[in-house]
């Protein structure tokens, strides 16, 4: 039984491996509840699982169900799971970008999709996400013009826009580690105060050894199977 403040709830789920997934899920079991950061250790840089896909409901289980905010993502209809997507704010492996829009398009998007917030109210949201990460605005142009550590900031806007129930960041941190991780870090604080739950996959050592995470669970894949660590890695 999914708990009431259940954001995400993986139960045995199983996905076979096939592309674009290097390697599948095997009885994969968690549960984030409102406020929880799940910080995942993938072990090699190029190690690409299902798991993200799987919490959005993009990638369907063989076995096993995923719920979001206490509903299975298969007993959704299309126009339901479209909606529930937009409670999810997420930074993507290879960022996502839609390369025929600009990066400010880009970025607000989501929110003029799934929302009937004001342009005005969307951007001034945007540019104070700008400023906390370290940008004097939004980034204009388009994203193959723009310097690959501000798109991985543009990327964090994008992710923590419109206050997402769940919040997705695939190695947020890959490159850009320095100019990232206290700002990265201040948003998920201020988002799981609010009820946010984080699932963040990562394999920068230094990110398990930063207290400032103050993960609730940690988790690292072998493979296709999940082993929870209640220690130091």
């Amino acid at each position: 039984m999914t708990s009431p403040s259940s954001i995400l709830k993986l139960s045995d789920v199983t996905i076979e491996s096939g592309t674009p997934y290097e390697c599948g899920l095997s009885n994969v079991s968690c549960e984030l509840k409102a406020g929880e950061l799940w910080l995942v250790r993938l072990e090699r840089e190029d190690e690409r699982l299902p798991l993200a896909d799987a919490a959005e409901g993009l990638a369907v289980p063989i076995q096993g169900r995923v719920a979001f905010l206490g509903e299975d993502w298969r007993s959704m209809s299309p126009d339901h799971a479209a909606a529930r997507r937009g409670k999810i704010g997420r930074l993507f492996e290879d960022d996502g970008w839609i390369s025929d829009l600009d990066l400010d398009q880009n970025i607000m998007l989501s929110q003029r999709y799934h929302t009937q917030r004001s342009e005005a109210e969307i951007l001034d949201e945007a540019v104070k996400f700008a400023r906390l990460f370290g940008l004097p605005g939004l980034p204009r142009g388009r994203p193959a013009s723009v310097r690959r550590p501000d798109l991985r900031k543009a990327a964090c806007i994008r992710a923590f826009l419109g206050q997402p129930a769940l919040i997705i960041l695939e190695r947020p941190e890959r490159g850009v580690y320095a100019d990232l991780i206290a700002p990265l870090i201040n948003a998920v604080r201020s988002a799981r105060q609010r009820g946010a739950a984080v699932l963040w996959t990562a394999s920068d050592p230094r990110i398990w050894k930063n207290p400032a995470l103050g993960a609730t669970h940690r988790a690292k894949f072998i493979g296709p199977q999940l082993h929870a660590m209640d220690v130091e890695l």
